[in-house]
């Protein structure tokens, strides 16, 4: 299917440009309309004077949210309007993750930005990009907050382990990928049952439809399950991981430090996710 609509993350990040000209150059290639989302937080007071004496407090917040939707709006405006691609505006209130993931199912794909390390707020948490793909249902495509990262996918990595996740993300994923792109399908710790030949069935699916696909098999040994993906990624000059999102339940993968949050929080490249 081709993508003929994005949604786009809009903040007040400093890193939040790099996002928006990820999905500007994804709607250029595609010929789609890019759809820019604000969600203007609900204002958390702790009360420190008499009953009442918050509500100024309140009111100065929720203008103050309004004042940066309305600048963040103007430059998202400016950015696609002088890239010449059609775009549209939305703005909501409420929990970041939880609005993306409602207006993201009105949408082929999402894209928004990692969360830096520095993030000061404490509010956002940060697998932020994996909690909105849960929400929304669509595929997530997430941009590192340092750098800049081209979009026309030429090499990808796919984090294969046989699950309903992964296949669902490499699928949405064929919509960036260019044909032709080569997709290393890494396998790592594979259990005996998972594949017959773990990896090498779903790199013949994929040959099938014109990629080049080459089956890895790796073991972790002394490295985390994450650290062997990032090593793998650097190694293979991945422009691209896909991956599945939370296979196992969030809160099991957050006690066990999962592969999906630490990604989330080290990702060399963008990743796109599904779940």
């Amino acid at each position: 299917m081709a993508i003929r609509s994005i949604l786009v993350h809009v903040n007040d990040d400093t890193n939040n440009d790099t996002t928006i000209r990820a999905a500007i150059s994804i709607a250029r290639q595609n010929e789609a309309v890019l759809t820019g989302l604000y969600v203007r937080p609900f204002p958390i007071v702790v009360p420190v004077a008499p009953i009442g004496g918050a509500m100024p407090v309140i009111d100065g917040m929720i203008e103050a949210y309004q004042q940066a939707c309305e600048a963040v709006r103007k430059r998202f405006e400016t950015a696609t309007t002088g890239a010449g691609i059609s775009h549209d505006w939305r703005d909501d209130d409420g929990d970041p993750a939880e609005q993306i993931g409602f207006h993201g199912r009105y949408t082929d794909i999402v894209v928004l930005g990692q969360v830096p390390p520095d993030q000061s707020d404490g509010r956002t948490p940060r697998d932020f990009p994996a909690i909105a793909t849960m929400n929304s249902g669509r595929p997530t495509l997430a941009i590192p907050y340092a750098g800049e990262h081209g979009t026309t996918i030429k090499r990808a990595m796919l984090c294969w382990n046989a699950t309903r996740e992964a296949s669902r993300a490499l699928h949405d994923s064929l919509m960036i990928l260019q044909p032709g792109a080569r997709i290393d399908v890494l396998c790592v710790d594979a259990e005996d049952g998972q594949d017959r030949l773990p990896g090498a069935e779903i790199a013949a699916h994929l040959t099938r439809h014109g990629f080049e696909a080459v089956a890895h098999h790796l073991a972790s040994g002394d490295l985390s399950a994450s650290e062997t993906i990032l090593s793998a990624s650097a190694e293979m000059d991945s422009e691209l991981i896909i991956m599945g999102a939370y296979g196992h339940a969030r809160i099991r993968e957050i006690a066990l430090g999962g592969v999906t949050r630490s990604l989330m929080e080290h990702m060399p490249v963008p990743v796109l996710m599904a779940h």
